[in-house]
């Protein structure tokens, strides 16, 4: 194992999400449609599908967690950041006002469940989150059966804190930054190696990179010219 790799494995360990003995039990990319919602007008009619990366984490045991944590962020705007805690008697309300049968312990493996299979079947299951201009949220998962939409667990979500916003964006970045130094040593590693072994293929490989990157300059540039080119037509018509 090489420097590259410990380093993000120690970045890994310091995510902020982990504060506080928090452990990652769920952690994947889903779909969900998010609609703003306003405090007069009511929410969107139709909402954006978004590619939401959502986090389950427990503190305490799997089988016997004390608090469960939901967040959820968005690689294309590292300031949606959407956060729920659930505990012992939080989850007593969500059960009560929402008919739920299973006890505490098992709500982790409902939601995991529940999140899976808006991930393989969205056209059976899916998720809506409604945003307030307050930072308050809330996330509807829906199940289709083609004659009615019905609602399955609704759960409350409120923005994280600016702190918290901070510095979630910056380990991400941070991350990404090492990531991508990781890959530029492992490619130098390669380069090098090809040029010890065979020194003609690594200039072969290198012209073909050139030829390629040209191409698609001349491609973006022949495209930009033909729009320009037909904007003016356009406008001395």
């Amino acid at each position: 194992m090489d420097d590259s790799q410990l380093d993000l494995g120690a970045l890994e360990d310091i995510d902020p999400s982990l504060e506080g003995g928090f452990k990652i039990q769920f952690d994947r990319e889903i779909h969900i449609e998010t609609r703003v919602q306003d405090a007069n007008t009511g929410p969107q009619e139709i909402g954006t599908l978004e590619q939401v990366r959502v986090k389950i984490l427990v503190q305490g045991e799997q089988q016997a967690f004390e608090n469960l944590k939901i967040e959820l962020t968005s690689e294309t705007d590292l300031f949606f950041n959407y956060i729920t805690i659930i505990n012992k008697e939080t989850y007593k309300s969500i059960r009560e006002e929402q008919k739920l049968t299973i006890e505490y312990p098992q709500f982790l493996q409902m939601l995991i469940k529940l999140l899976n299979a808006c991930h393989k079947e969205p056209n059976h299951f899916f998720c809506v989150l409604f945003m307030q201009q307050d930072g308050a949220g809330r996330l509807d998962f829906i199940e289709n059966l083609e004659y009615k939409f019905m609602e399955m667990l609704s759960l409350e979500f409120s923005s994280a804190s600016e702190e918290a916003i901070r510095q979630n964006v910056s380990f991400r970045y941070n991350l990404m930054k090492a990531k991508l130094q990781f890959v530029q040593n492992r490619l130098n590693d390669i380069a090098s190696l090809i040029k010890l072994k065979n020194p003609s293929l690594l200039v072969q490989i290198n012209k073909a990179s050139a030829g390629v990157s040209q191409n698609q300059s001349t491609q973006n540039a022949s495209k930009y010219l033909g729009q320009s080119k037909k904007t003016n037509t356009s406008k001395f018509v």
